[in-house]
């Protein structure tokens, strides 16, 4: 994919991207002026999101030794309002976006922005300006459309546009449900899905046949990480059961068993008479 710069030079040249493209008038005006002219042949006027996307702005744009300039797409209503960008009301400011000591509001009112691409220092930095001058508009033509993401929010980027899924979905595009592990039936029953693929937001249903007992959830659903709801469930036998039920009943009452032996033997022992201990008269000892 590539981003293309396309001037309007009198006639339009038109050339196919994937990304957004650039568009810029010889025609002075000024900023109301030149964001009209953007919005009706267009989308916008153009708004910088990062200080990569301001140096390949510049570098497409031809070179002007001295103003007028080019209106960008970020303005402000009063002296004291945050700096924003149409469009997208973003505020973003790069570190070294203005030229050296701007914004400086010379005339208080300078609520507009050119942006410099002469050869010098200040070459691509910005300038508040009095909207009312006239400088050369920078236009943008957005490539994101309602379909470009399939089931996600379509961003513009620098040589691309990027999808944001919603959850349940991925791929470049957002064009693929996540898929969860596929489900096979249990032995002794049967197993219906909603979605033949097994993927986000299906559910599948067990069931049992006839003699045999559903152990675990019935239903089960694919999760937005690609993970069932909980184990899948297993059909057991009622013969299976009994013995399980007879096998749980025998090894409780050894148990029982042992533990009653051992506590009547403990019983038993304390229950024995101590004989009494041999006392040993002091005044038969022999005197030495």
């Amino acid at each position: 994919m590539k981003w293309t710069l396309i001037f309007l030079l009198g006639s339009a040249l038109v050339v196919g991207t994937m990304g957004w493209t650039y568009h810029h008038s010889n025609n002075k005006m000024n900023w109301s002026q030149a964001r009209e002219f953007c919005q009706n042949n267009y989308t916008d006027m153009v708004a910088i999101q990062s200080q990569e996307e301001n140096d390949y702005l510049v570098s497409l744009l031809p070179n002007r030794s001295s103003s007028p300039y080019y209106w960008i797409g970020i303005t402000k209503a009063h002296k004291n309002d945050p700096w924003t960008w149409v469009g997208n009301n973003s505020t973003w400011i790069g570190d070294h976006s203005w030229a050296q000591n701007e914004p400086n509001n010379n005339h208080s009112t300078e609520f507009c922005v050119e942006i410099y691409v002469n050869g010098g220092a200040n070459r691509g930095k910005w300038n508040d300006e009095k909207c009312a001058n006239l400088k050369y508009p920078v236009c943008y033509k957005a490539q994101c459309t309602a379909t470009s993401c399939g089931r996600g929010r379509c961003q513009e980027t620098i040589k691309n546009i990027t999808c944001h899924c919603e959850p349940g979905f991925e791929g470049d595009r957002c064009q693929t449900a996540v898929q969860c592990a596929p489900l096979s039936q249990p032995d002794g029953g049967y197993l219906n899905c909603s979605g033949e693929n097994q993927t986000f937001n299906s559910t599948c249903t067990f069931g049992c046949y006839l003699g045999f007992l559903l152990l675990g959830s019935s239903d089960l659903t694919c999760g937005t990480d690609g993970v069932w709801s909980g184990p899948r469930p297993v059909c057991a036998s009622y013969k299976q059961l009994l013995m399980a039920v007879a096998g749980c009943g025998a090894f409780s009452a050894i148990c029982c068993i042992c533990f009653c032996c051992i506590k009547h033997r403990k019983r038993k022992k304390l229950a024995q008479p101590r004989e009494p201990e041999e006392v040993t008269n002091p005044s038969n000892e022999t005197l030495g």
